[in-house]
């Protein structure tokens, strides 16, 4: 799997180089939330990060010539938001978080890569579930708020809750299978 996103990565440098716009709309999806949560490590302002992050890919547009210098796509777009977020703090004299600045090492950046691979995956299987499952879900399971005040805000009975969380379960199971650590967490709800 991982060969064939570094050929579609590829394959969508080259079509980004010769303008096309959507190559470059596939890369502003796949990557846009993904950078977002990345910057806020940095920023910790959710307006700056997304500004950050416009920015960052626009300049990758604008740039689009130069395509074929560049050799690993997540990598650079993750290295411009990094220093677009460094340089967005010396702006605004905002010093960045303490324990970045002493401990930046590879370490920590993939640590900081994968959390938000980890949530995107997340968010885009929860995103897959119907509207009341996933409202359920997160209420529920994520928010921790108990299956009497969900009943009352979503206006629907307290059975209605219990099921729709249960059928949020196990789609999520389905969509996340090939994810054994959401497996895991799915089977402690």
């Amino acid at each position: 799997m991982i060969i064939s996103e570094i050929g579609d990565h590829e394959n969508l440098l080259e079509s980004l180089k010769n303008g096309d716009k959507n190559a470059f709309k596939s890369i502003f999806n796949i990557y846009y939330k993904r950078l977002c949560v990345f910057a806020l490590h940095y920023v910790d302002d959710q307006f700056a990060a997304e500004e950050i992050v416009e920015i960052t890919l626009l300049k990758l547009w604008q740039k689009r010539s130069k395509a074929d210098k560049i050799k690993n796509l997540k990598s650079y777009l993750y290295t411009m938001v990094r220093n677009a977020s460094i340089d967005h703090n010396k702006k605004e004299k905002k010093f960045v978080r303490l324990e970045i600045e002493k401990h930046d090492s590879v370490s920590q950046k993939n640590q900081f890569i994968i959390e938000e691979e980890t949530h995107a995956i997340l968010f885009q299987a929860l995103e897959k579930l119907p509207e009341k499952c996933r409202k359920v879900f997160e209420l529920s399971c994520l928010d921790g708020i108990k299956y009497k005040d969900i009943a009352e805000d979503l206006q629907i009975s307290l059975n209605t809750v219990k099921s729709q969380r249960a059928r949020a379960i196990e789609l999520l199971k389905k969509e996340l299978k090939y994810h054994p650590l959401f497996q895991i967490l799915l089977a402690t709800f």
